[in-house]
């Protein structure tokens, strides 16, 4: 009995132990998040909105604002929901600020865009030289 009961207090200490650090990096996942909306999602809406409202096409804003923003140079986590979450926020911001100059199949090509930027990014090794 008392070896059972020393057992289970043991698996208890250690899932605590556990869960206690597992927290920190769910808010790191947040917290970066949180900075790729700021760095990356917002300055691309902004540079991408700010082609399209001169006349580009969608292809060469989304050029022009990946060549004016940190997504070209960030790494993301191997984390799916992550760019998704980015995506989201940042086609927000494009149809907020300029929405009017963007049609459907315009936002599915630069969702894909994105998404492929958004891989690159979060595989950042396999595409640097060593």
């Amino acid at each position: 009995m008392v070896i059972k009961k020393e057992s289970f207090i043991i698996t208890i200490i250690g899932l605590f132990f556990i869960a206690f650090l597992q927290a920190p990096s769910l808010q790191a996942i947040e917290f970066d998040l949180t900075a790729a909306q700021n760095a990356v999602g917002k300055r691309f809406a902004s540079k991408f909105c700010e082609a399209k409202e001169k006349g580009f096409s969608s292809e060469s804003s989304s050029e022009f604002a990946l060549n004016n923003t940190y997504l070209k140079f960030v790494a993301f986590p191997e984390d799916e929901k992550f760019i998704e979450d980015l995506w989201n926020f940042t086609i927000e911001r494009i149809r907020q600020d300029c929405g009017n100059y963007v049609t459907e199949n315009e936002e599915i090509d630069l969702r894909d865009f994105f998404q492929e930027e958004g891989d690159i990014a979060s595989n950042r090794d396999l595409y640097l030289p060593y």
